[in-house]
């Protein structure tokens, strides 16, 4: 574990992707996906975590047990009923697939948490934190279910990944302030630019040969 670090995804690198299914198999894989996980018609936030497999069943980024998940939970749940509709569902996920200009708005809404239209350090701090413990919470899962050959247990790796943040602080308040607003907030515009940048897109946990990735926001759902 003391390899681990944050992960720039390479800008330079070619990603074309190609997706294999027909627009209307996607669509009826999103409403097979909401039914499969909610016969009554709702999704609670458990089992909305659970239909974002959608997204790994077209070949898209893991959502699934990521900050990510739970933040978008709150945004499509426009009500604030404690449930999504199935039109909510359908139109939300179909709108992430297939909009790239949304998946970015989407990201800001989520990281701008008190919804005052920026993002102070603060907020987008907690969120990479978060996603930084779900992580390597995601990696001991998928270390210590197996053979465990490096015979560690979930507790230490959690407590591994506790250790670093305050150099996980550091380095996120360099990336911030290189792109915000005299080092204070981003605007949508701003966010966009780092967004695209391509630069800082996901954390990446790795023990060995085991690894998992946790995307920051979800413009790039395709790049693997």
């Amino acid at each position: 574990m003391g390899q681990s670090s944050i992960t720039v995804i390479d800008p330079n690198q070619n990603y074309n992707y190609q997706r294999q299914n027909t627009t209307q198999e996607v669509e009826e894989q999103i409403k097979r996906a909401f039914k499969q996980a909610s016969p009554q018609g709702r999704l609670t936030r458990d089992k909305f975590n659970e239909a974002l497999g959608i997204f790994e069943s077209i070949q898209l980024k893991r959502l699934r047990d990521t900050p990510l998940a739970d933040r978008l939970f709150q945004l499509l749940d426009k009500n604030e009923e404690g449930y999504i509709t199935e039109r909510e569902y359908l139109e939300g996920i179909t709108t992430l697939i297939n909009n790239k200009d949304k998946r970015i708005l989407y990201s800001f809404q989520m990281i701008d948490k008190n919804k005052d239209n920026k993002i102070e350090f603060q907020e987008f701090y907690d969120f990479v934190k978060d996603s930084w413990l779900s992580a390597f919470r995601l990696l001991g899962e998928k270390v210590c279910s197996g053979q465990n050959q490096y015979q560690l247990t979930q507790s230490k790796i959690n407590a591994w990944a506790q250790g670093q943040l305050n150099k996980l602080y550091t380095q996120v308040q360099q990336i911030f302030m290189k792109f915000a607003q005299q080092g204070q907030q981003m605007d949508p515009i701003v966010f966009k630019q780092w967004v695209i940048s391509n630069e800082f897109g996901f954390i990446k946990a790795e023990i060995g040969n085991e690894s998992v990735q946790i995307p920051l926001h979800l413009y790039r759902l395709e790049e693997k």
